[in-house]
């Protein structure tokens, strides 16, 4: 296998699909295909329309400005343009998944965050000789929270976490890189930081 085809698997793997996104919008325009569809076939054959015949519909539109308050046309168009801005929002958006490439493998290796956020905890736990619940490691794209909580009487300092938890990071190679932040906390104060 070629890297250009690694490196189009690793893509697909890491960014999200918009395949349920996509079947929604075209179900809904489907659907409305299909009534304007009947609507037009009921209008030709004679028989009584479903909710609005089409003339009636076009009759209703060509009037609008004209008929309706000049607020339920703006909320209308609102509405229809926050709705635009979503899907055009989802369809540039690069619709990330929590997952990084391991670059120290040398083959194409996808991992999950939480797995390389278990696996940092675990190191700085070790090598700060923590207790079992000392180190809390949390993976996002581009940064990684680091958050320690020795036991009274043992000193640690936010630049020792650091130091520990970006060599882990750099011994995995994670593209694209994350930069870290470090936390230590006191067990008597759990919600604040020392």
């Amino acid at each position: 296998m070629g890297n250009a085809v690694l490196t189009r698997v690793v893509r697909r793997e890491m960014h999200s699909p918009r395949t349920a996104i996509a079947v929604i919008v075209l179900t809904l325009v489907a659907i409305a295909a299909v009534y304007a569809g009947t609507e037009l076939v009921l209008h030709l054959l004679g028989a009584k329309p479903l909710l609005v015949s089409p003339g009636e519909a076009t009759t209703w539109l060509v009037n609008l400005p004209g008929d309706e308050g000049s607020t339920m046309i703006a909320a209308g168009a609102a509405v229809a343009a926050a709705i635009g801005l979503v899907l055009i929002g989802l369809a540039v958006a690069p619709g990330m998944r929590s997952r990084h490439q391991l670059g120290a493998a040398a083959h194409a290796v996808v991992v999950d965050n939480g797995v390389v956020a278990s696996a940092v905890a675990e190191r700085v736990r070790r090598e700060l000789d923590l207790a079992r619940d000392g180190a809390v490691v949390g993976i996002g794209h581009r940064s990684a929270d680091v958050t320690v909580r020795p036991e009274p009487g043992h000193t640690v300092n936010s630049s020792q976490v650091r130091a520990v938890a970006e060599a882990a990071l750099a011994d995995y190679g994670l593209r694209p890189a994350v930069r870290v932040r470090a936390r230590v906390q006191s067990r008597t104060h759990q919600g604040g930081a020392e």
